[in-house]
């Protein structure tokens, strides 16, 4: 009895306090430095899926969210279906972070930017391996875009939707 009496009169060992998530980011630096490692890896898997030809396009969802996975499959695919091959790589010239969050919002993004990308170097070829950029092609374009966190089997980063902000002669971010 003298056990019994024992175990009946100690407490349970309460609860471990919950634990906060950590932020996102701590400060726009390293915000920054997210977001354009994050571009600069969707613009290295994207040129390398062009450079071969379109193939094996599901290679970009490892850094792109679900939604902007289907139309970048599509873009990715038509430019193979037309026949069409990259040649050259671009570059990143810039980045500016709009806004950056230390959770994500109701949308899933923690940071919005812009980046502008010199595409001098870059020439689309046709299947007789002419090239098919207008003479007239902007030196430069700019994005802007949305980062979200990436889920299982994604980078720590991922681009949730871009659209072209700007096309010129130099970068206006």
């Amino acid at each position: 009895m003298g056990l019994l009496a024992l175990t009946a009169c100690s407490e349970a060992e309460p609860a471990p306090p919950p634990k906060s998530t950590p932020p996102v980011f701590e400060n726009e630096e390293q915000a920054l430095a997210a977001v354009t490692e994050t571009y600069q890896e969707f613009m290295r898997i994207s040129n390398t899926i062009l450079v071969e030809g379109g193939v094996d396009v599901d290679r970009i969802d490892v850094i792109v969210g679900d939604d902007l996975a289907e139309f970048e499959h599509g873009s990715l695919i038509e430019l193979a279906t037309a026949g069409k091959t990259l040649v050259g790589a671009p570059t990143l010239v810039s980045t500016r972070i709009s806004e950056w969050y230390s959770s994500p919002d109701s949308l899933g993004v923690v940071a919005k930017a812009k980046s502008c990308i010199d595409l001098s170097s870059v020439d689309v070829l046709d299947a007789a391996g002419n090239s098919t950029v207008r003479p007239d092609r902007p030196r430069t374009r700019t994005w802007a875009y949305d980062v979200g966190v990436g889920g299982a089997g994604q980078a720590g980063f991922v681009l949730l939707d871009h659209d072209v902000d700007a096309e010129g002669e130099s970068c206006e971010i």
